[in-house]
């Protein structure tokens, strides 16, 4: 009994007696004492914040295991090539209020705007990507780092068909060692300043070149610069616990076991070479005396003479256990800690057929779908389309468009049609997906959407695939009014014989 209990013993024993029957149903719940039989377990009341300087030192171990080991990397390959994929693709969604001439017009100039700017390197600051090769990167900073910013850029007179730049960054950019209050008042947590009153983001406080790199004339890479909210978009998992501000590695919790499984599989493979190692041993008798020259190979076939009081005697290597099991065990636990297959993490598909692969997809697509429609689009592409909104409508030369657009931000909008599921057997899911418009459960663009296609480009592309084959004359089976299989029916062994 400590202090406090005996004081409260002394002044209210009924109070005393509550308090230990309450330590005493509490110790039942086995849960709570976890921490006693497992010294790996650290139970904590810290809030979602309080990472700290272990949220950058994470970062930093997640990126070597990605360049020096080959299932870390795979992860990283597996996450992103499935999110983004060859690129989460915009579409221009003019206001429904708008007469249906005038959204004709802006769909047409919204693509083109598209095509000449954003499928293009134009729209990377450092000229490198287009915007889906943007995504890819920042997309692979989210696992490996666990956030990302994307800092918007604003050139003028560069001859692009907009005034909009971006660029992604590594978190270290941000000065996480800031910390205090503004000269406005307002409160300033790891680099991030909010505002003294709304708690909004204000402001990013960035180092003007990244604090590992090499230095460069002119700049510093231990100053921060103050840069405004308002130009930059913080893309991280804000979904995993209330109030988290920050973003921490994909693969805090299977970090471990994939460093062990590496380690592992060097030791297995030390273990092959000793238990490869073969060596014979001359035992000769008492009398002889033993040759100078050591050593010797054994050959195919080879007929040797030894004395009668001579023996030969070889080694025993140790046996290789079967490592194969317990490498599956380990990596089925670093796929499930980070939400894909274990198929997709090592390509292993010798135990799975077309049911069990379809199964096994389900849930690692809905972790797709959650990152793609919780994350990157409310997060990063959602902010990006009002910077594209407002790019265009300073670079809009049409007095029409540049008023409707300013009046209101809301006549023009980007909604976004993720990279298509790669189908598994396209025979028996296509017929599927056509049951399932013509009984009218799913829409036709629902489908095509799905697939990752755009359904107003696929009805321009067909209406302009329908008006070349119109003008050359040419009937294919997928237009209706040719049904070239009605027309020309096939000639069957019966028909050559009736000949």
């Amino acid at each position: 009994m400590n202090i406090l209990d005996r004081v409260i013993m002394a002044l209210s024993p009924r109070r005393a007696a509550q308090r230990e029957k309450a330590r005493t149903i509490a110790m039942h719940y086995r849960a709570a004492r976890l921490g006693y039989r497992n010294d790996g377990i650290r139970p904590s009341g810290s809030d979602a914040d309080l990472a700290g300087r272990n949220r950058r030192m994470i970062a930093f171990y997640a990126r070597d295991m990605i360049r020096n080991t080959p299932f870390s990397a795979r992860v990283q390959q597996v996450i992103t090539g499935n999110v983004v994929g060859d690129g989460i693709i915009p579409k221009i969604q003019p206001s429904k209020g708008l007469a249906d001439e005038v959204q004709k017009r802006i769909r047409a100039r919204g693509l083109d705007l598209i095509e000449d700017h954003l499928d293009t390197t134009d729209i990377d600051r450092n000229g490198l990507l287009n915007f889906y090769g943007l995504q890819t990167a920042a997309m692979n900073t989210i696992v490996d780092a666990g956030e990302v910013l994307i800092r918007r850029h604003r050139p003028a007179n560069a001859g692009l068909a907009l005034p909009l730049q971006i660029e992604v960054l590594e978190p270290d950019y941000i000065d996480d060692s800031r910390f205090g209050r503004s000269i406005e008042g307002n409160e300033i947590r790891e680099g991030i300043e909010y505002d003294k009153d709304t708690g909004d983001r204000v402001a990013y406080w960035l180092f003007a070149q990244h604090p590992g790199g090499e230095w460069r004339p002119g700049t510093s890479p231990y100053i921060s610069e103050r840069v405004p909210a308002e130009d930059i978009i913080h893309v991280f998992r804000a979904f995993d616990r209330p109030g988290a501000t920050r973003g921490v590695s994909w693969y805090t919790p299977i970090a471990e076991k994939l460093l062990n499984i590496d380690d592992s599989e060097d030791a297995h493979l030390m273990r092959q070479k000793i238990a490869a190692c073969f060596a014979a041993f001359h035992r000769m008798g008492a009398d002889r005396k033993p040759r100078v020259e050591l050593g010797g190979t054994l050959q195919p076939g080879v007929i040797m003479e030894i004395a009668e009081d001579e023996e030969m005697e070889f080694s025993d290597p140790p046996e290789v256990g079967d490592f194969g099991d317990f490498q599956k065990s380990v990596l089925r636990s670093a796929a499930m800690g980070v939400g894909i297959t274990y198929e997709a993490l090592t390509g292993d598909l010798s135990g799975v057929n077309f049911s069990s692969a379809r199964i096994g997809r389900l849930e690692m697509d809905r972790n797709i779908s959650r990152w793609q429609w919780l994350m990157m689009v409310p997060m990063f592409l959602h902010p990006f389309g009002r910077w594209f909104v407002e790019a265009w409508a300073e670079a809009e030369e049409d007095e029409v468009f540049q008023r409707l657009i300013w009046e209101d931000r809301r006549t023009v909008r980007l909604s976004w049609v993720p990279p298509h599921r790669i189908l598994v057997d396209p025979a028996r899911e296509f017929g599927a997906l056509r049951e399932a418009v013509r009984s009218g459960f799913q829409s036709r663009q629902g489908v095509v959407r799905q697939l990752g296609v755009d359904p107003e480009r696929l009805l321009q592309e067909q209406l302009q695939d329908k008006e070349e084959a119109d003008q050359l004359g040419l009937p294919f089976d997928s237009d209706p009014r040719a049904d070239v299989s009605r027309k020309n029916p096939t000639f069957t062994d019966k028909d050559h014989n009736d000949e």
